[in-house]
């Protein structure tokens, strides 16, 4: 990799395929992560009395439900100026805010969702862009690049205190391990009303094989991202390949939508989940960011040893009849690599170890 700053970017050379190391102290780069990021809903659009996005929580119950939930997406806009801003200012004063936890910044020489320019972070799936949009900026991270944040109180310190963000998205999941509360739970809550907040019941819409069954998983999902909230509950172990998994995963998902949302759903997230809808009440305890990484290592491991079982099992057994060895075996298949589905928590797990946000 490049010495850090070897290409200094700035408004005039934005667009350049500019690369941006990060300093020394932060973790050697192993290249970055492909994702998908998705645009932040009405950036644009104000209202004269926006709503505020409440916890719904009393104050004897907050304490018990303040960490049930896991930030998993964050999308944030800011004001940027290029002419009193540049992408290397802000890739120093975040990465400085971040620990350098994100590795380097690379241009993608592209514009996103009406930013001129994007750049990509090495790890997390962290996106930055700038340029147009009424001068403002867009920050976004994924599941994998919150994942990543060791200090939510300062970390949420920074968006609101020095860049003056505002969140424009805001997800907050609940992992049920065990399944007590399943996709068809979720089901009866929505005919008994659980997700009705005044009105007419929002509508539902369900994802995957409902008729029979089968190991891809299931999605349910009631509310419009539209309308600035929906949630999703879904077979979460099926998804990552555990046919006979029970991980159900809970998803509210907020946009700034005649509402604001505030930064306290960074240091509460069980709070905003627990108060999205009536049935959300039973979301308690503690989460721990390092149980949903390993618990998805594990299952990713799994499958992908069973797939490559199924597709080269075979020539393996050959290989070790004409070989004579499983080393030797090992040494002419082997490739200084991982895989694309274990990229990111097999890099969490060595860097992070068992640290977690809370």
């Amino acid at each position: 990799m490049k010495n850090p700053f070897a290409i200094p970017v700035t408004q005039d050379n934005a667009s350049a395929n500019a690369l941006m190391a990060a300093p020394a102290a932060s973790a050697a780069c192993t290249g970055a992560l492909v994702c998908d990021v998705q645009a932040p809903s009405d950036t644009n659009h104000t209202t004269d009395y926006p709503r505020t996005v409440i916890r719904g929580e009393s104050p004897i119950e907050e304490r018990n439900k303040s960490q049930a939930a896991l930030t998993d997406w964050l999308n944030i806009s800011f004001p940027f100026r290029p002419e009193n801003n540049n992408p290397k200012d802000f890739f120093i004063a975040f990465s400085e805010a971040t620990s350098c936890v994100f590795g380097g910044m690379t241009d993608q020489e592209r514009g996103l969702h009406g930013w001129k320019h994007s750049f990509k972070f090495d790890h997390g799936c962290v996106i930055f862009a700038y340029g147009g949009q009424n001068n403002s900026a867009f920050l976004s991270l994924s599941g994998e690049g919150c994942a990543f944040i060791s200090n939510w109180q300062s970390f949420a310190s920074y968006l609101e205190n020095k860049l003056h963000a505002r969140i424009t998205r805001w997800d907050g999941a609940v992992d049920d391990f065990l399944g007590n509360h399943s996709v068809d739970h979720a089901v009866e809550l929505y005919k008994s009303g659980g997700f009705k907040q005044g009105g007419r019941n929002p509508k539902p819409r369900q994802h995957g094989n409902w008729i029979t069954a089968d190991d891809l998983g299931r999605t349910f999902e009631v509310g419009n991202r539209k309308n600035g909230k929906l949630i999703r509950i879904y077979e979460k172990g099926k998804q990552l390949g555990a046919p006979s998994s029970p991980w159900v995963r809970w998803e509210v998902e907020f946009h700034a939508k005649d509402r604001v949302i505030p930064f306290d759903v960074l240091l509460h997230p069980g709070e905003y989940v627990a108060g999205a809808y009536p049935c959300m009440s039973w979301v308690s305890g503690r989460a721990l960011r390092i149980h949903t990484v390993k618990e998805q290592d594990r299952i990713t491991y799994e499958r992908s040893v069973q797939v490559a079982s199924t597709a080269y099992g075979a020539l393996f057994n050959v290989m070790l009849q004409r070989e004579g060895s499983a080393e030797r075996v090992v040494e002419r298949l082997k490739r200084q690599a991982i895989p694309k589905r274990l990229a990111f928590t097999d890099y969490f797990l060595r860097t992070q170890g068992d640290t977690d946000e809370f």
